[in-house]
């Protein structure tokens, strides 16, 4: 993730826009629960219609999910880019 004292002036430079930190925080907050479906998008398409989906897609997509929910867990359902510091 970008950080926002690096984007600050780069929008400013060349975009002529005040870049604020509620924009930074809208843009790359990580949205658990958003995250948690498209995880279980992936695993229904591949389970459905992929007879020979390798084994290791799935061993990925359960540790991805462990950990967006151990974060969870800690966070809550949206974690803004200063609390991943």
């Amino acid at each position: 993730i970008p950080k926002y004292d690096d984007l600050k002036p780069l929008f400013q430079e060349i975009l002529g826009h005040d870049y604020t930190q509620k924009e930074y925080n809208a843009q790359f907050t990580v949205r658990i629960p958003e995250l948690l479906a498209k995880i279980e998008r992936v695993r229904s398409i591949f389970r459905e219609k992929v007879a020979d989906t390798p084994p290791v897609l799935m061993r990925v997509l359960d540790e991805q999910e462990n950990r967006l929910l151990d974060f969870q867990k800690r966070f809550g359902d949206a974690i803004t880019p200063d609390q991943l510091t």
